[in-house]
Formats: structure tokens, sequence, C-alpha cells
């Protein structure tokens, strides 16, 4: 485009040139004979020459000028319109020209970046990454795509951007620099991994969903059949003296359907089908009757503490569930803890918001009594914590536990209209967060 203008300039100029000489010097010759006359016209149609082909360029070259002007204008206008950082380097990483996100990035002005390299701008660690990343694209040819971390100077955090850099090169090959476009993709990594977070979640729901579905049904139609053994076990036992051997074998039936109808209740308990007896309940005062009773769940060495909440705020709940809860719990707690060790037992208020609820499953903003269980035992793997309220799965030894206790757990929580958290390392120990409505 450079050449075809200078080109055209040069014909024209050219061709009107000869033109005016040619007929100007046949005019004169024509009408002027004498020789002194002929000289001082001639001076005087070189002047009017110079002013007329200084004239005719001047507007050639401006407007050549304008137009080169006008399209520059436009592109730093698209450039700086650009909210994505637009910039360039010259093969040793010298800043040629940028945009103004890249200003407002760097917190500099244009004509203070031109002519430094990162060094000037941002930590080593970053500026190395960087200058890296820039010989890796001219190394390749051609456009890379890399992701980098950059803290802008208004802000005291590290900001993730999807960067493409690509060499330019002049006419003839040679390596121009650098051209670098980056866009901050900090808050769509964010909200990428918010949505899986729920996705987790909503499957997690849907599935244990299912799962106490399918448990209530089963539970249902294995206490009728348990039932039929329990009586027909106890009219077997009333008709058979008390000497008899096979009494025995009886008494063991019967200890064994009363032990499945105990693990029946506790599916019926995670499918939330267990009949409840919902009342205003102080769990402050609840909890002076149940100690007793977790005292003598723990071994000798492990110490058991109990801190409650001053004005704890009053929940509707079964007390019997309050107990089937807390039994659980420290029971998981005492088997999670090898040696002397300490279980901690507390009670707080706590408002949830909108914030709060995103990391709770199936939780709403609102005021909840919170029970917290943590012990010092050996903690668990995030892949184990994902799974610790499945029925029937458990840690435990074989013969040692029939993985329903948090099963049930979860479902007495899901059934007062409550929701747990767990947080859990291996080496670290473990706490569960029992959130109830208030009352």
């Amino acid at each position: 485009m450079a050449r075809s203008g200078a080109l055209r300039v040069a014909a024209l100029y050219a061709g009107c040139s000869g033109l005016w000489i040619l007929l100007s010097d046949r005019v004169v010759e024509a009408l002027i004979h004498t020789p002194s006359t002929m000289t001082r016209v001639s001076i005087a149609k070189g002047w009017v020459f110079v002013a007329v082909t200084a004239a005719m360029l001047f507007v050639l070259v401006k407007r050549l000028v304008d137009g080169v002007a006008s399209h520059e204008a436009k592109l730093q206008a698209l450039i700086h319109a650009i909210p994505d950082l637009v910039w360039l380097k010259d093969p040793e990483g010298v800043y040629l020209s940028c945009n103004g996100a890249f200003e407002r990035a760097y917190g500099a002005t244009e004509a203070e970046i031109i002519g430094r390299t990162d060094y000037d701008f941002v930590p080593r660690a970053e500026a190395d990454a960087f200058r890296e990343n820039d010989r890796r694209a001219i190394a390749a040819g051609g456009t890379r795509q890399q992701e980098e971390w950059l803290t802008p100077a208004a802000s005291n955090q590290s900001r993730r951007f999807e960067t493409l850099k690509t060499p330019i090169y002049d006419g003839q090959g040679g390596l121009v620099g650098v051209l670098g476009i980056g866009r901050d993709v900090t808050e769509h990594h964010r909200l990428v991994a918010e949505q899986t977070r729920l996705q987790a979640q909503l499957h997690q729901a849907q599935k244990m969903e299912l799962v106490g579905r399918f448990a209530g049904g089963v539970a249902h139609d294995y206490n009728n059949m348990l039932g039929v053994i329990l009586a027909n076990a106890d009219l077997a036992l009333d008709r058979l003296p008390p000497n008899q051997p096979e009494r025995k074998h009886l008494v063991e039936i019967t200890r064994a359907a009363r032990h499945s109808a105990e693990l029946t209740g506790q599916l019926l308990a995670f499918a939330r089908q267990q009949p409840v007896d919902p009342r205003l309940m102080d769990l402050n005062e609840a909890m002076t009757g149940i100690l007793d009773v977790l005292g003598r769940l723990v071994r000798p060495e492990i110490r058991m503490t109990w801190t409650p909440e001053t004005g704890a705020w009053k929940v509707m709940m079964d007390p019997t569930q309050l107990n089937q809860v807390l039994t659980n719990l420290v029971v998981n707690a005492r088997d999670a803890i090898v040696g002397p060790g300490q279980i901690e037992l507390s009670s707080c208020n706590q408002t949830l918001t909108e914030a709060d609820c995103a990391s709770l499953a199936e939780a709403v903003p609102g005021d909840y009594l919170c029970l917290r269980v943590r012990d010092s035992g050996s903690g668990m793997p995030p892949e184990l914590v994902a799974r610790i309220f499945e029925p029937f799965f458990t840690t435990k030894p074989a013969g040692r536990g029939t993985g329903l206790g948090l099963a049930m757990v979860h479902g007495i929580v899901k059934q007062n209209r409550g929701t747990i958290r767990v947080e859990s390392e291996p080496g670290l120990g473990t706490c569960f967060q029992i959130f109830l409505p208030r009352a």
C-alpha cells in the first residue's frame, strides 16, 4: 500500500510537470520572440512551476498523511477500547506499545511503559515467567496460548490471565517483536469451580434421596418379615418347657431378630420414615441427661468435654433422635482415636448467610443452633469424607461396623430440616457440625 501510494504521487507529479514544461515552452515560443523578454518569462514560468508543483505536492501528501493518520487513529481507538490487555514488545522484551487496559493493570501510562520491561513493574518471578513464554512464542513461530498470573497494581491479589502471544515480522521476514493479548479469567475459573461443586452436591443429594427411598421400602418389608419371625419364636418359647435344650436356639433367633429390628430402625431413620415426636428443646438441658451415657461409651484414656453456648437457641427435635445422633458421632470419634485423645462437644448460635449456604448441601439462610463434635483422631482424606453418609459404607474392619451409623445421623438431621458440615484431614482429626434450625 505504501509503495502503491508513493508511485501514484510520483506518476501524477511527473505527468503534470512534463505537460507544464511542454505546453508552457510551446506557448512562450509562439508568443514571445525577443530574447530578453523570453528570458524574463522563462524565469517567471519557472517560479510559477515551483509554486504550482509545491501546492500540488502539499495537497497530495496531505491526503496521504491524513489517510494514514485516520487509519492509525481508528486502530488506536479500537485497541484502547478492547477490555483485554494488549501489548507489543521487541525481541528483547522491551515494550513498544500497549492499550488502556494494560495501563490500568500496570498502574502506569503508555509513555511510562514504553522503553521498559516487565522487571520494572512486576515481581521477578512473574517477569521471568512472562519472558520465558515470550521466548517460547518466538521459537514456535506462531500463536501460543497459556495461562499467566499477574498481580495488578491496584490489587494485592494475583489474577489468572489467559494470554495469546504471537511473534510479529516485518515485510522482509525480520522479527519485530511479540504481540500479546491477555484476558482475566479468574472469575470464570471461580464460577466453573462453583458450578462443579454445586453439581456434585446435587448428584450427592439425588443419590442419597434415591438410596433413602430404596432403603425405606426394603426396611418396611424386612420389618414385616421380622415381625413374623419374632412372633413365631416367642410362641415357640412359651410352649417349650424351661429345661428344653431347644430353647437356647429360639433365644438366639429372637436375639438376632431384635438386633435386625434395630438395624431396620436405622435404615428407616436414614430414609426419614421413622415416626418422631418433635418437642421444643433446650439443647443444654437435654445434654445434661445424655452426657453420663456418652461418657460410658468412651475409653478411660479419652477425655470428653462439653462447652455449651450461653443463651443457646431452642430447637424442635425428638429427644430420642438427639440421643441417636450424639451416640453415633461419639462412638465414631472414639473408634478414630488410637490411644489417648480428646473428644470436644460444644454448641453455638449461628446465622447462616447465602455465602455460608453455598458450601452446605440443601441449606437455606437463617438462624441455626450448631452442635459440634470434634475429635483428635486419625482424620480422613477427602475421598472418604465424600462417602461417609452412604449406607453400609464403613472404614472399620469387618464385624466392627454396619455402615449405618452416619447414614442414620444424616437422615435424622435432614428430617429435622438441618444440614451437616464435615471437616477432616489425615492426622488432624475430624469435626462434625450439625446445624439445626432455630425454633
